[in-house]
């Protein structure tokens, strides 16, 4: 027997041994096939790439020849035949390679196993019944809410299931897919599984409730069905407390320690006691805001240091709220704080996978006085928020800034995924179970964010049912078109069906990260194995990110490796704090034990991740630059004579483009950075300074220089200027520490301009100024090198009605024009024969002496003139003016275009003007023509103030009436009204109604009409186009029309400073034609300088009462000169209205 068993044993193993043999051979034998067949292939597609590089000479020339015969940019060379055949070659080579490996790849191992799961998880989705999405919740919810998703869902196809009368909320009938139990939805039982693609639940809760869905239905959920809930995020991010709790856990997080993700809080009552200790160390300078924990509560802003709020505060030692801090250093914009609300789409949580959409809002509030509250209808977009950044902020600032809003949101997340994971756990009935990852599970959050000045992102609320419906504080339909388009792209992301395997494939044989997949390669020597739930969510994954729309990848993405600690730091608390059946197994020595239906989680697949989203992004970046040439060379052959590349890369319904887009004006190398330095000495320089155009600094640029100086010429007005910081924690920002630190345009006008570029230090919550560099800017007059005017010669009388470079009025000529039949020697002697004009707003022209009109250099400017048509002004002189003048009271209201009228005026009538100051208030003049004339002048619109809190005009004319009392109700009282552009018939109507108030209906009432200005495109500043100005034109002529039916007499001054528009002195508006200059006391015909030196600082003891101080007699002593030939020419005409009969 046992003989025989032995014989039997034999005969197996060497029948066995020659049936291995055998399948052996036959494995060989079709492996051979395979080569050969392979071989084959890529000796074809050898061959036809070989043919066709023989076709590079003809295809290239051809293609050019055909291109310049429509284009003629320029002429095909040599060296441009060079560059293009490079390029196609380098397309080539890349062709053949992608080609190459597509072939590889259909036959990998990897991509056999990745194309078969996700062909069974597409199969899977269309074994439902139908697409249709089911709808539970709360009825105020759902009435809110549901109109965009049952939008965006009937887009794709979905039928949308309402729970029936939603809005009468009760029982209307059994049959109906979706019944109500006492105003209320029921939560969609197991009988409704099979009849639905995505369950929305539309409350106020997690949705494991009666409201939605059972927990314990929730992992019976197909793989193919949706839920847009996350058990147990309400509790740990949405509700107020929650949110308090977790991020206060956060703070314990060593990665996290020196991060704020949000302000400090405390949750009451609990923690009262400890809130009042901490409050009280913080003094009174901290606020802090104190918000209810029910949805829609009310907030208070409140100080516990402070008597007044200590009661109220007490209140919450009994009382359910937050406190949280009053952010410290909010980012300011035009005076108000802001904060952002983020829609971010969370469509995994374990591990995590997140989109922040690119059109959020920006909120303007309230500051803390008045409770933080929503500023209404004044909302703006994400985009506008970024391009307001930039312009005041600088380009590399706005990055930073939404650098650090991507940065927060991550952070929270991923401490939020920690808690997550534990309350997953409670799902499994078992601790033997499998861990419950909710891979079913998606939410739209709406993140509130905050910056403070130096631009850190701190969140203060996450809202996890966002508010979709157009209210009264977003009644604008942009907002709508915003959270439409939010809700839209989500949808698409969710039920997208884009095969992705060979993405997924070709990223991860390409990367070798020696990760094995279970079932395929899986090795004891790999870091990790794939499993199945693993390898569903990168297919997911790459096909979310393909269809993603106008959202952003925020995590996984290219950047995510910088979270590594983090997220080892919340690997150790987790593993720390809770049990180990309370989270899933972990593998570290290798991936062979990993059960085919376990997921890992985040931090276990971040390596895997970030290299795959690494690999999509450089193959992602490199099709979008070939669809970039292709669409661009189309575009070319299309349009002929193209400048550069422009295509529609969104769709036609997108109102912004995306936040996160980069300005092209930043790929000019000009602009470009250059390397800063650690080095702490460095801290005070300033690295380069640039304008644009470029110009020559004197002494040439050096670090150790802070001052410089510079002349550029007449026709300069406007300059972009920029610098470097030396040290990177530094910024160089333009004339304050909280300018912009980008290149600015900066108007030049006539004669001195002072730039002054500050080295600001921003690693602190305010920028601290470290060191400022100066740069004296001349430009140079109209008049300057102009040769002494000969009168013997004859000239020539040339006329300017407009520049050719602001044609405002259409129709007309243009530059400077010839006056027939006239010298400027008859001009001169004919004109005190002309009458004198009837009003100050006669249609006229300037009139200049040249040797050739159609040479400006030849002119002589110091001698033009402003000629009315057919008449002129009277020259008043002094005596006259004080006689004039005498006993009167003048009242000017305006900006400070009036205000150099005014200034002018004094001078002339005292002879030297010894008080001025670039007053933005009241003043009040008395010692004028030896007491006998007071001045008073009130500045309107105080436009540096928030629109809200602007003093209106009716007010201003009204305090400017109070401070210049006792006021005369006849013309010894003359009002004076003007400005730039803001003046309107409102303005005038207004007045008139103020007069009759106030008694001074008789009074003699003046209205100078707009002028030329913001014609320069600068920051800070609203910039008039063409077509905006010739607007203006017409506007002046009506107020003009309507200040004389209101009998005011008028001075036009628009046409005369249009047509001189580029003689603008110092000013950011370009509007300004005087300048007032302090008058230096002249010392040299003094033999003793010292002694005239200590006479001009000692009061004398002469004529002066011995009580005066130094300071007030040196303030007396000195004086001023007001400069400016056009505001000259109005000036005297305004004189004259006065002073006329």
């Amino acid at each position: 027997m046992r003989v025989l068993r032995y014989k039997l044993s034999r005969l197996c193993r060497s029948r066995l041994a020659n049936a291995l043999l055998s399948a052996l051979g036959l494995a060989s034998f079709s492996l051979y096939l395979i080569y050969q067949s392979d071989s084959m292939m890529l000796i074809k597609s050898a061959t036809s790439i070989g043919q066709m590089d023989r076709t590079f000479d003809r295809t290239l020339e051809a293609g050019l020849v055909a291109g310049e015969s429509r284009d003629s940019l320029s002429v095909a060379g040599p060296g441009r035949l060079k560059t293009e055949r490079a390029k196609l070659e380098d397309g080539a080579v890349k062709k053949r390679k992608s080609r190459k490996e597509e072939v590889a790849i259909e036959d990998s191992p990897i991509y056999k196993h990745l194309e078969q799961l996700e062909s069974m998880l597409l199969k899977q989705a269309k074994t439902l019944k139908s697409r249709s999405v089911e709808v539970r919740g709360q009825p105020e919810v759902i009435n809110r809410d549901l109109p965009l998703y049952e939008k965006a869902f009937t887009k794709q196809g979905f039928i949308v299931r309402q729970p029936s009368n939603y809005e009468e909320a009760y029982i209307v009938s059994n049959n109906t897919s979706a019944a109500w139990d006492n105003g209320q939805p029921q939560a969609v039982s197991s009988t409704d599984w099979r009849g639905w693609t995505v369950l929305l639940c539309l409350a106020f809760t997690d949705g494991d409730s009666k409201d939605c869905l059972d927990r314990s239905s929730f992992t019976k959920l197909r793989s193919s069905q949706k839920v847009n809930r996350i058990p147990g995020i309400r509790n740990i991010l949405w509700k107020k407390d929650g949110f308090c709790h977790t991020m206060n856990q956060a703070r314990r997080i060593p990665a996290l320690k020196k991060t704020y993700l949000s302000p400090a809080c405390w949750v009451m009552p609990s923690q009262f006691d400890q809130f009042l200790g901490v409050a009280d160390a913080s003094g009174d300078e901290v606020w802090w805001v104190f918000k209810s924990t029910s949805p829609g509560g009310n907030i208070q802003v409140l100080q516990p240091t402070k008597e007044k709020d200590y009661a109220r505060v007490k209140e919450f030692r009994f009382k359910k709220a937050v406190a949280q801090q009053y952010f410290p250093n909010p980012l300011l914009i035009f005076g108000m704080p802001v904060n952002i609300r983020a829609y971010v789409l969370v469509t995994s949580i374990n591990p995590l996978r997140a989109f922040i959409h690119s059109e959020g809002l920006v909120h303007f509030r309230h500051d803390y006085p008045r409770g933080f509250k929503k500023i209404p209808n004044r909302t703006w977009y994400l985009a506008q928020f970024k391009h307001y950044l930039k312009y005041n902020f600088g380009y590399d600032a706005a990055e930073r800034a939404f650098q650090n809003l991507a940065a927060v949101i991550v952070q929270t997340l991923l401490v939020a995924e920690s808690s997550l994971v534990a309350h997953f756990g409670r799902f499994s009935a078992h601790p033997w179970d499998e861990h419950y990852r909710c891979k079913n599970c998606f939410q739209l959050l709406g993140f509130d964010v905050i910056f403070n000045s130096t631009l850190h992102a701190m969140v203060v609320e996450v809202n996890g049912q966002p508010h979709l419906q157009a209210n009264s504080d977003t009644t604008n339909w942009a907002s709508k078109t915003i959270k439409q388009n939010t809700v839209d792209d989500a949808i698409s992301i969710l039920v997208s069906e884009t095969m992705v395997a060979k993405d997924v494939a070709l990223a991860l044989e390409h990367l070798n990260l020696n990760v094995g997949i279970l079932g395929v390669n899986c090795r004891s020597n790999n870091q990790m194995c794939l499993t199945q739930e693993d390898l569903e969510y990168l297919l997911a994954t790459r096909r979310e990110t393909v269809n993603r729309g106008s959202y952003q990848q925020l995590y996984p993405s290219y950047t995510s490796l910088k979270y590594n600690s983090l997220l080892r730091d919340i690997q150790h608390v987790l593993v720390s704090q809770l049990q180990l059946d309370d989270i899933p197994p972990y593998n570290h020595q290798g991936a062979l034990l990993t059960s085919p239906t376990h997921r890992h989680g985040t931090a276990e697949l971040q390596h895997v991740l970030a290299n795959l989203e690494q690999y999509y992004w450089s193959m992602d970046r490199g099709q979008q630059q070939v669809m970039a040439g292709a669409v661009w060379r189309e575009t070319q052959q299309n349009l002929g004579n193209v400048t550069s590349p422009h295509w529609d890369t969104g769709r036609s319904d997108v109102l912004i483009g995306s936040a996160f887009e980069i300005d092209p004006m930043y790929r000019d190398p000009r602009y470009h950075r250059p390397r800063c330095s650690d080095d702490p000495s460095a801290v005070p320089e300033l690295l380069d300074l640039r304008t644009d155009p470029m110009i020559i600094l004197t002494p040439t640029f050096d670090p150790k220089i802070t001052e410089y100086q510079a002349v550029v010429p007449h026709e300069m007005a406007l300059i972009k200027v920029w610098g470097y910081a030396k040290s990177c924690d530094c910024e160089a920002r333009l004339e304050d520490r909280h300018g912009v630190s980008r290149p600015s345009n900066y108007t030049l006008g006539v004669g001195e301009n002072r730039i002054s570029m500050l080295v600001v230090d921003i690693t602190h919550s305010q920028p601290w100024v470290v060191s400022t560099y100066t740069v004296f800017m001349h430009r140079r007059s109209v008049t300057d090198g102009e040769a002494d005017f000969d009168h013997t010669e004859r000239h020539q009388v040339c006329s300017l009605v407009q520049e050719c470079t602001l044609q405002f009025l259409q129709g007309s000529s243009c530059g400077l024009s010839l006056v027939p039949d006239l010298s400027w020697e008859d001009y001169v002697k004919s004109k005190p024969h002309l009458p004198l004009c009837s009003s100050g707003d006669i249609q006229g022209e300037w009139l200049v002496p040249c040797s050739h009109c159609v040479d400006k250099r030849s002119c002589y400017w110091r001698e033009s003139v402003w000629q009315p048509k057919g008449c002129r002004y009277p020259a008043i002189e002094q005596d006259k003016l004080q006689k004039c003048l005498a006993g009167k009271k003048l009242l000017f209201i305006g900006d400070s275009t009036n205000r150099g009228i005014m200034y002018y005026l004094m001078e002339k009538l005292n002879g030297t003007l010894t008080e001025w100051d670039k007053t933005h208030d009241i003043k009040v003049y008395t010692n004028l023509n030896g007491n006998r004339t007071t001045v008073s002048f009130a500045y309107y619109p105080q436009f540096w103030l928030p629109a809200s809190e602007r003093p209106v005009f009716d007010k201003a004319l009204y305090q400017l009436i109070q401070h210049s009392r006792p006021l005369e109700n006849s013309e010894n009282t003359v009002l004076v009204v003007g400005g730039v552009h803001w003046l309107a018939t409102h303005h005038l109507k207004v007045l008139q109604k103020a007069l009759r108030r106030e008694g001074l209906s008789s009074i003699r009432k003046i209205m100078k009409s707009l002028g030329a200005g913001f014609h320069q495109p600068v920051d800070g500043m609203h910039c008039l186009s063409l077509q905006e100005q010739r607007k203006m034109f017409y506007h002046n002529r009506g107020i003009l029309d309507y200040a004389k039916d209101l009998q005011f007499d008028v001075v036009d001054t628009f046409n005369m400073t249009m047509a001189r528009y580029r003689e603008f002195l110092l000013g950011k508006c370009a509007c300004h034609f005087h300048r007032v200059n302090e008058v230096i006391p002249d010392t040299s015909a003094t033999s003793n300088p010292i002694q005239t030196l200590w006479n001009f600082l000692q009061p004398s003891s002469e004529g002066i009462n011995r009580g005066k101080t130094k300071r007030e007699d040196r303030h007396q002593r000195a004086h001023y000169h007001v400069t400016g030939e056009i505001n000259a020419v109005y000036a005297e005409i305004l004189i004259s209205r006065i002073c006329s009969a």
